[in-house]
């Protein structure tokens, strides 16, 4: 089956978007009885197996095992004796939408299903036997491991996979090899193998092609993409996928400052509270280190927000050129930067952060622009063109950088070519705040709808800000860290709203930033 829209994929990718349908309200069990009944019709449809033949499914412990089962199942219901090989133990069975079909097979199909279980290699060898033997077998379906391998294959599964090949080797002309949506061994993203693979005649591979498979791999005859009911829309949004994917853990031997350092620039005579709940997002996301760097006037201030606060000061009401040398020097200490919450627009400040720009391009440092940053930039785009760097103006604060006017934010068509083209002008990721966020880097697009009206309050766009500090400081790309802070920023009001009420504050938001981290989870 050809899709409409087969460029190839990569294992993350689809991972991405399993979640991301799940988030889109269809389980993730849905998918797999898609993928298993797409492999079973096709079995079927080009008569793999004639009268009375069987089908032997060698299963693993992970959801390509899961597939597995559902093709046992389904190829039951043509008629067909099917011997499904669980190798490995039951209880190691990963998740539950596999569990699931496993224990339909085990306890409810033993007439027309039956069942081995292999915990150990020698236990291959009297399965060997009776495969060769029975000449009734036609087909052989390798659901071992899917596309999370890495490294050397152990055992029992190193011993299946020899075993298969094996099996093919002598009974080439009476059986069919078919792997479920990558042979097992086979490393999806690059088609390199590193230790041993299944020969298949046929692999199967679901939504699009993975980009490691090729016809001309000496593992792959044939390959067929089959659609497992992924909707454009898991793609298109932002979802617990894309979430899952940008939050990092820490290592086990890790030290401190080494899961990410902040930098915040900004705060003014006016403005106090701006810099501090980015600062204080960073605090309670889990960043090891955060420094927030303001004019004199208001660093007590920020000093009673919290302990947990680094402040450092310079003379003056705005942040002026003096601050130049200081700023330089914390740069280099940050791992990500952000410019601009509560920092003013007076001449001596824009004159500061046309410098601290110059510096920012020379050492491609991320960082994130926002609030009056975005003002003063508008006449620097220069500057900024190519950087690592997300922007993440409002309506009205795109229209004071570039003059354009967007369109109203359900109108998905014209507003995403928009953001899309001048992504791609400017060279950058830009996050376009609204009711939808808009995220682009020029060549991608992506639109944000989590997030509710009880946040269009003071210092959401500050939090955000400081979302995209975090996962930038965490070793993500610029547009993946829009996407991820953008998802996560909306979920922070979804959770205040559902467990606070409709009347919560932004600090209420910073204060349950790992309550609301669970909470996506729990979905």
């Amino acid at each position: 089956m050809k899709l409409l829209n087969s460029e190839k994929i990569s294992s993350e990718e689809m991972a991405i978007l399993d979640n991301n349908s799940e988030w889109l309200g269809i389980p993730k069990s849905h998918l797999m009885e898609c993928a298993g009944y797409s492999v079973a019709a096709k079995i079927m449809n080009r008569n793999y197996l004639g009268i009375n033949q069987k089908a032997v499914i060698f299963c693993g412990t992970g959801n390509n095992g899961g597939d597995g089962f559902v093709v046992a199942r389904h190829l039951s219901s043509y008629g067909v004796k099917v011997f499904v090989i669980l190798v490995g133990n039951p209880d190691k069975i990963r998740t539950k939408e596999a569990q699931l079909n496993w224990n339909i097979i085990l306890n409810n199909l033993n007439y027309s299903i039956e069942v081995e279980i292999v915990k150990d290699s020698t236990d291959l060898i009297k399965i060997g036997n009776i495969i060769k033997e029975n000449k009734d077998y036609g087909v052989i379906v390798d659901a071992l491991l899917g596309t999370g391998i890495e490294g050397k294959i152990r055992e029992p599964i190193n011993s299946a996979i020899d075993l298969i090949n094996e099996i093919k080797k002598v009974e080439n002309e009476r059986i069919t090899v078919i792997s479920i949506d990558i042979p097992s061994g086979l490393d999806p993203n690059t088609g390199a193998v590193s230790d041993k693979a299944v020969k298949s005649d046929l692999v199967i591979t679901f939504h699009r092609r993975k980009k490691g498979l090729s016809c001309s791999s000496e593992y792959i005859k044939e390959i067929i993409e089959k659609s497992i009911g992924i909707p454009p829309e898991a793609r298109l949004f932002v979802g617990k996928g894309n979430f899952i994917q940008t939050l990092k853990k820490r290592r086990i031997d890790v030290h401190k400052g080494e899961f990410g350092k902040i930098l915040i620039v900004g705060g003014s005579k006016n403005y106090s509270g701006a810099p501090a709940y980015a600062s204080l997002t960073g605090i309670n996301f889990g960043i090891d280190l955060v420094i927030t760097y303001v004019p004199e006037v208001i660093g007590n201030v920020l000093r009673n927000y919290s302990p947990n606060m680094i402040i450092r000061t310079n003379k003056g009401n705005w942040l002026n050129i003096e601050a130049l040398d200081e700023l330089t020097e914390l740069i280099k200490w940050a791992d990500s930067i952000v410019i601009g919450p509560g920092l003013g627009t007076e001449k001596e400040t824009e004159k500061l952060f046309v410098e601290l720009l110059k510096i920012l391009k020379n050492q491609k440092k991320p960082m994130v622009l926002d609030a009056d940053a975005l003002k003063l930039v508008k006449d620097h785009l220069d500057l900024i063109k190519g950087l690592p760097i997300i922007l993440t103006p409002h309506k009205g604060e795109l229209k004071i950088m570039t003059g354009l006017e967007l369109p109203v934010f359900t109108n998905i068509k014209d507003l995403s070519k928009i953001t899309l083209d001048l992504a791609k002008k400017l060279d950058l990721t830009l996050l376009i705040k609204g009711p939808f966020d808009y995220i682009s880097n020029g060549k991608q697009i992506k639109i944000n709808k989590t997030g509710c009206p009880e946040m269009s309050i003071g210092g959401t766009g500050d939090v955000l800000a400081g979302l995209c500090a975090c996962f930038l400081a965490t070793d993500n790309p610029p547009f993946e860290s829009a996407c991820s802070a953008a998802f996560f920023n909306g979920i922070l009001g979804e959770y205040c709203k559902k467990n606070l009420g409709d009347r919560f504050t932004t600090l209420d938001m910073v204060n349950n930033i790992n309550n609301a981290i669970k909470s996506v989870f729990t979905i």
